[in-house]
């Protein structure tokens, strides 16, 4: 093959025209479930243990930004209207769907929910004050708690309450008896993320931190000599200037029964405003016991979201930090290289690892392809769409889910999909 593809172009073409044909003839992906809802958007949708169903949250989508300038002033007139009526009608609704896209379960109201071992108790942060029309930034997200909804007894249960900022992303541990979940503070003016982990047993309520929220005070501007001109400018207003930055969680994954935690330390500087200039970026076990993994290095801060990892089967770590390479938890050492470089941060790997979910191009509009990891080939390529906004796979690798906003569903007519393949 590689005597023809380099010598005989023409039948290089046929046979790649072969290969396709071949392909849509016996794709390697059975299309098995596609769900949505009007009007709404989808997030955080997460495989049962067993495969068989899928948690997820939806939402009534109201345009902002750029999409907002484009629509009808009648259109948000409905919305207000909407909202005079039921000032929680586009508030995120949790549901538990099985494979044939029939709701079994519902809890009102609530994001980024995960399912307990038994497929009976979803965990999720409850969205404790309205939120209908309003962007999810530190203040309208504050005072989120920590809810599991039992599907058989349909009762609700509160099992961690903040005492500053809000609480989000509970996962069960591989027991089913506690939960981690991050802790969460205003990090960036308006804006907020994760800067601490903590875990609450569920039988007994005992709560206990995983990764505390940790501050580190700020460098004052008469202690650095020859200042940068931006450090100078930034220390001639004080009235911005920061009293203590935030550690921030990076990346927070289970990895069989561990917690997986990507922590950015900050490195103060003179001035800073809201956050540090620059991370140190550590890897980190934090449950059962807390041991460093690996760490990956200093950042500037407008890089930190070109490191990040996911969790695979069998104590492995894929590891994005220039391009993805596979990690070992066991021996604390990288694996080798068994396929070409994967330079795109936008994939999504099997538990496997033998495959991985990617989105191309970077720029509207959108398609997601399936590769095979170990030769880069492209197994299967997804029609256009006006948006690719989340990948989750079941933890068998024979299955994968994802969220798109499909082309004519924006606008007026906004309707994102939940797409289930299964691998052949």
């Amino acid at each position: 093959m590689r005597l023809l593809s380099n010598s005989h172009p023409l039948a290089f073409v046929l046979l790649t025209a072969c290969s396709l044909i071949c392909l849509a003839q016996n794709p390697p992906v059975k299309k098995e479930l596609v769900w949505s809802q009007p009007e709404s958007e989808i997030s955080s949708p997460q495989f049962s243990p067993d495969g068989n169903f899928i948690v997820l949250s939806t939402r009534v989508h109201w345009p902002d930004g750029g999409e907002a300038e484009d629509m009808p002033d009648t259109f948000f007139k409905r919305l207000e209207a909407r909202k005079a009526k039921d000032p929680r009608f586009a508030d995120p609704v949790v549901k538990l769907i099985d494979l044939s896209g029939r709701t079994v379960c519902e809890a009102r109201y609530g994001t980024n929910p995960s399912l307990s071992p038994d497929n009976k108790r979803i965990a999720f942060s409850r969205q404790k004050n309205p939120i209908t029309g309003l962007r999810s930034l530190a203040e309208t997200l504050a005072d989120n708690d920590i809810r599991i909804f039992d599907c058989e007894t349909k009762q609700t249960l509160t099992v961690a309450e903040p005492n500053t900022g809000y609480f989000d992303d509970p996962v069960f541990l591989s027991d089913g008896g506690s939960i981690a979940y991050t802790m969460n503070e205003a990090t960036n003016g308006a804006m907020s993320g994760p800067v601490g982990i903590e875990r609450v047993e569920l039988a007994s309520g005992h709560r206990e931190p995983l990764l505390s929220k940790e501050t580190t005070a700020a460098v004052p501007c008469d202690a650095v000599p020859n200042k940068s001109p931006a450090q100078a400018f930034i220390c001639s207003q004080p009235i911005k200037l920061s009293a203590s930055f935030p550690n921030l969680v990076e990346g927070f994954q289970l990895s069989d029964d561990k917690v997986i935690v990507l922590q950015a330390r900050p490195v103060p500087t003179a001035g800073d405003m809201y956050l540090a200039r620059k991370y140190d970026l550590e890897l980190m076990s934090v449950f059962p016991a807390k041991t460093p993994v690996l760490s990956l290095g200093q950042f500037e801060i407008m890089k930190l979201r070109q490191v990040s990892f996911q969790a695979l089967s069998e104590g492995r770590l894929m590891i994005l930090s220039g391009y993805w390479k596979a990690f070992s938890l066991d021996s604390k050492s990288w694996l080798p290289q068994t396929g070409p470089q994967n330079t795109i941060a936008r994939s999504f790997y099997s538990p496997s690892g033998e495959y991985y979910v990617t989105k191309e191009p970077l720029d509207e509009p959108d398609h997601f392809t399936l590769v095979r990891a170990a030769d880069g080939e492209k197994m299967f390529v997804s029609p256009m769409a006006d948006g690719i906004y989340g990948v989750t796979w079941s933890r068998d690798s024979t299955r994968f889910a994802v969220v798109t906003l499909p082309k004519g569903r924006s606008g007026p007519s906004y309707r994102e999909e939940l797409t289930v393949y299964s691998l052949h």
